[in-house]
């Protein structure tokens, strides 16, 4: 098997190639992939079921012409070049490189999301840290009557925490 170079993108969150790069890849017409990608939607039986797979897309050639295509999901791969198993000789190869990078990619936003994760928890314990400086000042400063308000604030910011955080387990350590 051939290690083929295979393109799959981010696009608002969810990774995908293109019918033309996959046409091309095949080598057959981006129209009579088209064909049979209009196939697979019909049977479909929602638009969000079918955008699972196929999402409508549009692009422009090189004289800036609209044309129409299909972003593909790796779920979409996996059912479009499985179709051409047999009739296209390099398919299975194609395939198996496709859902290869769709899973690096994978790997790739996890490893981003769960990073972006822990830099938000950050954040909110810093401010949740100052929120408890500024009322220890207050308390510090005001009579009775205010130390209730600053009371009811302290218990709004546990029940925060408490929502944010889970268990303690899970809270950001200095």
């Amino acid at each position: 098997m051939n290690d083929l170079m295979v393109k799959v993108e981010n696009i608002n969150g969810v990774l995908v190639t293109t019918s033309n790069r996959v046409a091309e890849e095949l080598g057959v017409t981006h129209r009579d992939l088209c064909e049979k990608i209009d196939g697979y939607v019909k049977k479909f039986q929602s638009a969000e079921l079918s955008a699972d797979f196929y999402i409508p897309s549009n692009y422009k050639d090189s004289r800036n012409r609209t044309y129409r295509n299909y972003l593909i999901t790796k779920k979409g791969i996996a059912q479009l070049i499985g179709g051409y198993s047999s009739a296209v000789e390099k398919a299975f190869d194609l395939n198996v490189a496709y859902i290869n990078r769709f899973e690096e990619m994978e790997k790739q936003l996890g490893t981003i999301v769960s990073s972006i994760n822990q830099e938000l928890k950050k954040e909110i314990k810093n401010v949740h840290d100052s929120l408890e400086n500024h009322l220890k000042q207050i308390e510090d400063k005001f009579p009775q009557e205010y130390k209730n308000k600053v009371d009811t604030t302290k218990m709004d910011i546990i029940k925060f925490d408490e929502d944010i955080y889970g268990d303690d387990d899970e809270k950001v350590k200095d």
